[in-house]
Order: structure tokens, then sequence, then C-alpha cells
């Protein structure tokens, strides 16, 4: 049988594993796996214009499918202008294999062009990064790179190679793709113990994070609320995992909690956290100050390291979440014979729902305030209404007020994997970075992302990368003319003492939007905004990217500065 390129195998390794779409921008340090490409036809390669966007991009497709995205890349500035977006992956937990060209092996610490380790660069924000310096090496060690992004912890892994390695000739050989990652079962004396204090509890509250979406958790979250009449509150990266609209979905915690789960999350006595981190942001959580502190807090998780690291836990589960679920619930058979015959009649469950109905008025009654500028709900809820419950919805920081918090109390979630949203890494621009993966890898559903005019700036080179697909996606900017997060913080904790938060140029970003190849409105007049919406939605039906900026009010979504809890609690004025 005929050698063939490192370049080659490579390919046939993506192949192997089911690849279907590769982010990147080519360079001549990897010319001979984009020759590869060229004749392989069951993988789309997107092409970018900063690859930046294609490491956002991979990430998005990572949290939408659960599969590693792939990112392809040259050597020295190629690599490290994915570094921000790749670090967002790391922190989400979501699997990638970055491929990354480098400077030819005989020209190593002699100052090539474009030489640098970026093995040693990648290697705290990825799972592996290791540089391939045997042509005989690459299929092994890209088969072990699919191995370490899909298993445990998922997450990136950097592949380093170096361009004569790329362009020697191996012998091809068959490969065995990469099989589905373990799910460990947790221990069934600590199983027994949580089911135990979940039965003995009078006010449970689950907490579901994205380890719940990435095990595919879902029903089992959904079934232990109902066993247990457990409200559940969800994380950022946890949207999905039970619909929004079911009687026992009590909103989010931490940054974009309401005072519904506020109060529950208060009122607790057990705590039952699937596949969540409880980390800063989420949770304002610290180990010496989190609510509740007479609460049994049980934390599940794949990843051993995670257990009571931001958060003490007196009982921790080391395991898949789906599989530890349903073992929790087989032993709630025995500590908690009695099944409630309809959880949804229940006084607790009734009492949420009353709370969650006064919560929705409220925010109607705000979106239809009159006023010289459009409050910004008035936008996010019209975009709400009329999408599709299984519509992909992405959420960028700093989305007009308080990063993705302001949004997200009023973006319903259905389904798991519908939601693009940063990690707590809190990369600005991911999300609308990310957007038109939404429509590769679910080309039936629409796709809008809610982004702030700051955030939005930072990546405008995406526009023609989803017209030139022809990937009809809406970006809706929410576009108060400053950085709304920050400028708050300064307008409440430092005293009004505003300095380079507000924007006093910036670009018309719907005729940068038409530029770009794509179709843009600006919408200033509330009276507009649905038939706005309603156009851009048929035009993505089209293949048209649209870009919908809205002139709207600062005004901080949740209508308090609680969010601000990384600041001590004394310094914010007006707080409450």
């Amino acid at each position: 049988m005929a050698r063939v390129t490192v370049g080659q195998a490579i390919v046939d390794v993506l192949r192997g594993e089911g690849v279907d779409h590769v982010y990147g921008l080519p360079g001549g340090h990897v010319l001979s796996i984009y020759d590869a490409l060229y004749g392989e036809p069951s993988i789309r390669h997107v092409l970018v214009r900063h690859e930046q966007v294609a490491a956002s991009m991979a990430a998005a497709h990572a949290q939408l499918t659960g599969e590693p995205g792939i990112c392809l890349v040259t050597a020295g500035p190629g690599a490290t202008n994915l570094l921000t977006a790749v670090a967002e992956a790391f922190v989400g937990c979501l699997p990638m294999v970055i491929l990354a060209g480098r400077g030819s092996t005989a020209t190593a610490q002699r100052g090539a062009s474009q030489e640098v380790a970026t093995d040693q660069i990648f290697a705290p924000v990825t799972k592996w990064a290791v540089r391939v310096d045997r042509p005989d090496l690459a299929v092994d060690v890209l088969r072990q790179a699919f191995v370490k992004a899909r298993s445990g912890r998922p997450g990136p892994v950097l592949v380093d190679l170096p361009r004569d390695i790329l362009d020697s000739e191996v012998e091809p050989g068959a490969y065995l793709p990469v099989g589905p990652p373990s799910k460990p079962a947790g221990d069934a004396g600590e199983v027994v113990a949580a089911a135990q204090a979940l039965a003995r509890a009078r006010r449970p509250l689950i907490i579901a994070g994205g380890g719940a979406v990435a095990a595919g958790a879902a029903p089992v979250v959904r079934a232990l609320a109902e066993r247990l009449v457990a409200p559940v509150l969800t994380s950022l990266a946890g949207r999905g995992s039970i619909p929004d609209d079911h009687p026992l979905s009590a909103g989010g915690l931490g940054a974009h909690r309401t005072r519904l789960s506020k109060r529950l999350l208060g009122e607790a006595d057990v705590i039952l956290g699937l596949g969540t981190r409880f980390e800063e942001m989420e949770t304002n959580w610290t180990p010496s100050a989190v609510p509740a502190p007479e609460a049994t807090y049980i934390q599940v998780d794949i990843a051993p390291e995670e257990i009571g690291r931001s958060v003490p836990a007196q009982l921790g589960i080391m395991g898949d979440i789906a599989v530890v679920g349903e073992q929790i619930l087989r032993a709630l058979d025995s500590a908690l014979p009695a099944a409630p015959a309809d959880p949804a009649a229940h006084a607790r469950t009734q009492e949420i729902a009353a709370e969650v109905a006064a919560l929705e008025a409220e925010a109607a009654e705000l979106a239809e305030r009159p006023g010289k500028l459009m409050h910004p709900l008035r936008p996010l809820r019209a975009v709400a209404a009329a999408l599709p419950r299984d519509a992909t919805i992405a959420i960028d920081v700093g989305c007009l007020a308080q990063h993705m918090a302001g949004a997200m109390p009023y973006v319903k979630r259905y389904e798991p994997r519908t939601t693009i949203v940063p990690s707590s890494f809190y990369g600005m621009g991911f999300a609308a970075a990310a957007l038109p993966a939404a429509r590769l890898v679910r080309p039936d559903r629409p796709a809008v992302c809610f982004v702030g005019d700051g955030s939005f700036q930072m990546v405008m080179t995406v526009l023609p990368v989803a017209a030139e697909h022809r990937l009809g996606v809406t970006w809706c900017v929410l576009n108060d003319g400053a950085l709304g997060s920050i400028r708050d913080i300064q307008q409440y904790r430092f005293g009004d003492r505003i300095l380079a938060t507000d924007f006093t140029v910036q670009p018309d970003l719907a005729l940068l939007a038409q530029a770009c190849g794509c179709q843009g409105r600006r919408v200033s007049d509330p009276a507009d905004v649905e038939d706005a919406i309603a156009e851009a939605l048929a035009a993505n039906e089209r293949g048209v990217p649209v870009v919908l900026d809205f002139a709207v009010a600062r005004e901080r979504l949740l209508g308090t500065l609680e969010h601000y809890s990384f600041y001590p609690a004394e310094l914010v004025r007006g707080a409450g």
C-alpha cells in the first residue's frame, strides 16, 4: 500500500472519529493537512477571518453536540490567537482538539520564523498540550488527544505539529476510533447516605450544572426533582437540564439569580449539586460564607478534584452524573417509599409557580415601560416569543447589564444543548463569535445571540464568516453606547466617576453588517421590534445572517446591584 503524508494520516483520523467540521485559517506550516482535506468530502472546513473565531465556534460545536470541536491553525500567531477562546473551553469543560502548526524540527531553538513554544503556552489551559516529533507517533498521539478531550472532565487538547513531520510519509493503517467515555458509578455507601439525607429533608433543593448536561442527565434531574418535590436551580451551563416551564424549575443562581432562587437557596436544608462546581461568580459562595450554612451539601461530579473545591461538601460522590442520579433514584425507593402522587399539586410546587408568575408579570411590565429609549427587556422578550422551543440562544458577556445575568432569567430554555454561554472565564465576545456554529450543527433550528455593543465590537470579524457560509443567524445587539456592566460598577461602587466605559465613537453596526454581506437594521422605536425580528428570522431561513442593532436604555435588567457581589456589600450603594 502506498505511503501517505502525516497530513493525510491526520485527516484519516478525523474521518475515523466522525469529525464533520473543522474550524480554521490556513498557513504555510499546516498546508499538508489542508491538502489532505481538499480530497475529503465528508469534512467541511469553515474558513474564519481570525483564529479566535475558530476556537469560539469549535467550543460552541462542543457545547451543542458534546463532541470535540476541531481547530486547525498555523504556527506562531495562528496558534496564539486561539488562546482566549481555548481558555474559555478549558474552564467550561468543553472538548476540543487543536491541530496547530509549528516550525520544522531542524530549525527548533534557532529563532526560526514564527517559532514559539506553543505546547508550553497552552499547557495551563488544556488537558494536554503535546508536541509530535516523530512521524510514526502522529496517529497515536492524535488518538490519545480524542481520548483525553472526551473523557472524565472534558476539555481542550493541543497537538503541536512541526511542518517537516506533517510532510513526512508513513505507512497507512487501520484506525480504531475512540469509543464513548466511561461512565463510572458512585460508591454504593455514599449513594445510600445521599438518598437518606434527601429523604429526611423538609426543603430539598437541586442545583444542576454543566456536568448534568454533559452527562445527558436531564431525564434524571427531572425524575429526582419530581420524586423529592425539590425545586431545581441551574447554572449557566446547566440551562435546559430541566425545562424552564416545568413547575419545579425555579431559575438560576449566583449572578443570574432572582429573588425566588435566592430565597430557595437560603432556606434549603439539603442541597444536591449535580455537576456544578459552586464557583465564585455562579454562586458567590466561599468556604466561609455559604447560604444556608446549616444545610447538608451533597456534591456529585465526575472530576474528584472538583468535590469540595469551592464549598465544603458534607457528602461528595465521584461519578457520572446520569449514572449516580439513577443510583440515588433507586436508593430512594427504600429511603422514601411514598412517592408524591402529583408533584405539580404539591403546596411547595404551587408556591414556586406563583412566584415565577409574579416575576414574569414584573418583567412584562418593565418591557412595555414607555420612555425615550426602550428597556432592554423589550427585544429580549420579543425574540424569545418569536422563537420555537428548540431554538439555539447565545448569551454573551456584558449583555447589557450584569454579564449574562441580566438576560438569563428572562430567556427560557427547554432542552439541554440549546444554549451557547461563556464559562466562568467570561471572555467578552465569545458567544457572539461562536454563534454561526449553531447553524452548522443544527441547520434546521433558528439561532440568535444577545450581545452588548462592547462585546460585539471585539469579534466583528465573525460577520463575513457567517455570510460566506450562508449561516442564517441573528445577532441582537443591545446597544447602550457603553461597557454597561463596568459602567454600572463605576456609577454605584465608585461614586459616579465614569472613565473609559462610554463609547464616544461607534461604528454604524447595521451598515457594517451590510458591508460584510449580512443584513443589518437599526431599531430605536419599540413599535418596530416585532417587525424587525420577524424580518430577521425570515432572512435567516434564506441563509442570510442579520445584525439587529437595538438602541436601548442604560437599565440593569435585574433592577438591583446584588450581582456585583464580588464587592463588599457595604461598598455598593443602592444594593438591595
